[in-house]
């Protein structure tokens, strides 16, 4: 519980960072922790990685989206797009480029295309949600 809470915390501060309200933080915080407990619980059950990771975006961004729906007079994008940020693969990029810059090109390229999957899976569990509640 206490890497859900200080995962959810950043998150909440990154929607600070980027211009969201004390309201928007709230959610975010929210969504945040919705979606890596969903996360952790489809790791400890040992799904396919991509699913995991598109069930924590899901489950953040459904959490967001719910919010906006209820009809509160929210930017949602801050909340939105804050949410997953936790998902973003940044060690497996980092790592993509250090190889390529090194001359392992096939370790980079396989490193590569992995973040391109984890980054595709978040990108498909927003797209879900948005499609869900027809966001604009």
């Amino acid at each position: 519980i206490i890497v859900l809470t200080f995962v959810s915390l950043s998150g909440a501060a990154f929607c600070f960072t980027f211009g969201g309200k004390w309201l928007e933080m709230v959610i975010t915080f929210g969504a945040t922790f919705c979606g890596l407990f969903m996360r952790q619980e489809a790791i400890k059950r040992k799904f396919n990685p991509y699913i995991c990771v598109y069930v924590g975006s899901f489950v953040a961004s459904l959490f967001a989206g719910a919010f906006v729906k209820a009809g509160l007079n929210i930017n949602f994008e801050h909340a939105f797009a804050t949410s997953v940020l936790y998902l973003i693969p940044g060690v497996p990029l980092i790592n993509c480029f250090t190889d390529l810059i090194d001359g392992n090109i096939l370790n980079g390229v396989v490193r590569g295309i992995n973040a391109l999957m984890f980054a595709l899976a978040i990108a498909l569990g927003l797209l879900s949600v948005v499609l869900i509640f027809n966001l604009k």
